[in-house]
This record gives C-alpha cells, structure tokens and sequence, in this order.
C-alpha cells in the first residue's frame, strides 16, 4: 500500500520475515522495535496521504 501511494518503504533493515531470528537468535528486542515503530510511522503516512492530507516531515516524528 505504501507503495501505491508513493510513501518510503519502512523495510529499511529487516522485514517481517526476519523479526523470529533477530527475537531468538541476536536477542535484539531494540532493533524489532525500531522495526515496529517504522510501521507506524508508514501507517500514519498512508491515513493522512488517503486523507489528502499532508505527510509527516522527518522533523515531525519522534522516536521514544
């Protein structure tokens, strides 16, 4: 969907094929949150571009 409505792609590391070996074998908790959160990010963007809304800048997203 992101795609189709010309948002980034939030698969920048890994996808979700990939979050069961980074939970069990690196135990890296930290960068699956990252992942998710990207989600959320590209969710919000695909509201807003299907709500002829403007997008998110970069400066506008805070990562907790």
């Amino acid at each position: 969907m992101a795609y189709v409505l010309g948002i980034p792609s939030p698969k920048e590391d890994i996808d979700g094929s990939m979050v069961r070996d980074v939970y069990y074998e690196e135990k890296n908790l930290e960068r699956i949150v990252h992942y998710c959160e990207r989600d959320v990010v590209t969710v919000a963007q695909i509201i807003l571009r299907l709500r002829n809304e403007p997008l998110l800048t970069e400066d506008q997203i805070i990562h907790v």
